[in-house]
């Protein structure tokens, strides 16, 4: 007995020297680097072109992604405008990026490439990489042979349409997907149109994806393309929508070149909140529909218009990033599966990228709180989720981490396209952003952020800047391995939180702060701003007045009449209807006025408002007095 359990404990002994397997290394992320501190950054792609061992970095040139405060300057935005959208390069993994540019301050040659919206990357068998651009009404196509340094092929006219999306396929092919405009032979819609020559020229009739529906409703793709070098096959996201013109479902269309149409299946009945899905296919020829859904409290009413002249919508309620498997190739769809549902957050935008069979990566922006992102505020991070065997409900993982590590926005997020900035909302991420592959098979993630200050203003930038990270924990998608060692930022910038915070003004009652002269009134005070304090992982930043305002109004019991432009009473109107005169300086600031009133109690009111747009609630105690004009 006593020596068999020597021998057990002897075993025992010689297992404990044996290391156990590890648990794979969760995927972790550089810190949000700056490409560049002057462009702007929306809609941005990034992709490695294995073939020169580059690094390709597009984006929106900002004009439509605008942000108008009183205290924002579109200047620098207006002094780099080409009518291009930006083009970067690097050569040294993303530690370093060059400005793509030609004589003139242009990214490429402008005969052959305008348009400052909706870039897109691909690239062809023989290693040619394309991007596009619109100008409103312009598809322009132009493509790189040398890892983007330089772009020698292209035409500024592939077709008139709407929202482009590139896939490249054989030597010197490659295919555009467009809201066409007018086509002699689908008439206006998306379609499908080819180059064969690198970009130079497109084929003056398309494909169409679009048509209506048994039930009275209508389908069209929307989102990007791509093509399968495996089986030579197009794929691309659907959208359909009911007889009422409502979204309410998903799916994907699949193309043969030479067919006459594409052949759309659908593989989700569902609500979206962003404008499109993102379709992806890994080695094996999987396919994955992942998209965001847009529920809603019913018989409520939120603080965002939800459709122009419908009124306000219904609450948010917790939403979902979800994912959809087809096995053959779109012919069927599984039923979806959640990839992430906060209950205290907003998730939007996802865009995901595959590997090896049943690998994916897929980001999204979360929100800290549950608001409706499209007029209320909240701290905003990039987020990602890596999932393995994805087609085996039984032994899929998903994992999901804060890949940012702290905000890269700090508002509402406007998806109303040119009307965001006509009504003051923030535009400045644009609708998508993206993740993509690096050599090794690691992921790279392209992203706007808004986090840092105007220099000049003290105020928000009026734009995005572009942002790039990359994996540097983990395992890669392809093959096996890690896609460490750890990794600092190569140009992490100095991120500010959002001021929100309003400044505070004072009348100095005391030392002169008002005082009459004949029918001329007098006032001086001074005014603060203390800006935002570091937190959630950004800098404070100091706060700066942009300026003080007064009012000079006759009060009633109820009701107010205002000193005008001319020194004289408007009619007796509500008490918040205020005229606002701006006096001379902020943080030491003065106003005088000649009144033509009649006698009796005014109030005066001063209100000081910040760069970032933060107005002052005023306060008897500090910036309210009560005074009285005599008779003549």
């Amino acid at each position: 007995m006593t020596r068999r359990i020597i021998v057990v404990v002897a075993a025992l002994a010689v297992l404990a020297l044996v290391p156990s397997h590890a648990a794979a290394e969760p995927d972790g992320y550089t810190l949000p680097s700056y490409v560049d501190t002057t462009l702007a950054g929306g809609e941005p792609l990034v992709m490695a072109d294995n073939v020169h061992h580059t690094l390709v970095y597009t984006s929106h040139e900002g004009t439509t992604h605008l942000y108008r405060t009183g205290a924002t300057s579109v200047a620098p935005v207006l002094f780099n405008y080409r009518n291009q959208v930006n083009i970067w390069t690097s050569q040294d993994a993303g530690a370093a990026w060059r400005r793509v540019s030609v004589p003139g301050g242009f990214a490429t040659n402008p005969a052959q490439n305008s348009g400052f919206s909706d870039p897109d990357l691909t690239q062809d068998e023989g290693g040619r990489i394309y991007n596009t651009g619109i100008n409103l009404v312009n598809d322009a196509l132009f493509s790189s042979n040398d890892g983007g340094l330089t772009w020698d092929k292209g035409t500024a006219q592939c077709h008139d349409g709407d929202r482009p999306w590139l896939a490249g396929a054989k030597k010197d092919q490659v295919f555009m997907a467009s809201d066409a405009n007018e086509d002699s032979l689908t008439g206006s819609g998306h379609t499908i149109f080819e180059s064969t020559d690198g970009g130079n020229s497109c084929s003056l009739t398309g494909t169409k994806d679009f048509g209506d529906t048994p039930d009275g409703g209508s389908y069209t793709g929307y989102g990007k393309l791509y093509y399968d070098h495996r089986n030579g096959k197009l794929i691309e996201p659907v959208i359909y929508t009911n007889s009422d013109g409502v979204a309410d479902g998903i799916g994907a269309s699949v193309w043969n070149p030479g067919d006459p149409l594409a052949s759309p299946t659908l593989a989700a009945k569902t609500t979206l909140f962003g404008h499109f899905p993102i379709l992806i296919f890994d080695n094996s020829d999987n396919l994955y529909l992942i998209w965001d859904t847009d529920e809603r409290k019913a018989g409520t009413t939120g603080a965002c218009e939800y459709q122009p002249g419908a009124g306000n919508a219904p609450e948010p309620a917790p939403n979902h990033i979800k994912m959809a498997v087809s096995k053959d190739f779109g012919k069927t769809w599984g039923a979806p599966v959640d990839i992430q549902s906060p209950s205290n957050g907003r998730v939007l935008w996802p865009w995901a990228v595959a590997g090896d069979a049943g690998k994916l990566s897929i980001v999204w922006y979360q929100t800290t709180k549950l608001v409706d992102p499209d007029c209320q505020p909240a701290d905003t991070y990039i987020y990602e989720a890596r999932v393995n065997n994805a087609t085996d409900p039984a032994t899929r993982t998903i994992e999901v981490t804060n890949a940012s590590q702290r905000p890269i926005h700090q508002n509402s997020i406007c998806q109303g396209g040119t009307l965001c900035v006509a009504n003051g909302k923030d535009r400045r991420l644009g609708d998508f952003f993206t993740n993509a592959l690096d050599s090794r098979g690691c992921v790279l993630i392209a992203s706007g952020d808004t986090t840092q200050v105007d220099p000049n203003t003290g105020g928000p930038l009026a734009v995005s800047l572009p942002i790039f990270m990359k994996q540097d924990a983990g395992e890669p998608l392809v093959g096996n391995g890690s896609c460490g060692p750890r990794q600092a930022p190569a140009n992490p910038g100095s991120p500010s939180c959002r001021d929100t915070i309003a400044p505070v003004s004072t009348l100095r009652l005391r030392h002169g702060g008002f005082r009459r002269r004949g029918r001329r009134v007098f006032f001086r005070g001074r005014a603060r701003d203390r800006g935002c304090p570091a937190a959630n992982g950004l800098n404070a930043a100091g706060g700066r007045v942009a300026r003080v305002q007064l009012s000079i109004a006759k009060v009633g019991r109820h009701r107010c009449s205002f000193v005008n432009g001319h020194g004289r009473l408007t009619k007796r109107r509500s008490c918040r209807r205020a005229i606002l005169f701006k006096a001379h300086g902020t943080t030491r600031w003065t106003f005088s006025k000649r009144l033509r009133v009649p006698p009796g109690n005014y109030r005066a009111v001063v209100r000081g408002t910040d760069t970032f747009g933060n107005k002052e609630t005023p306060s008897k105690r500090r910036n309210i007095i009560r005074f009285r004009m005599p008779r003549r």
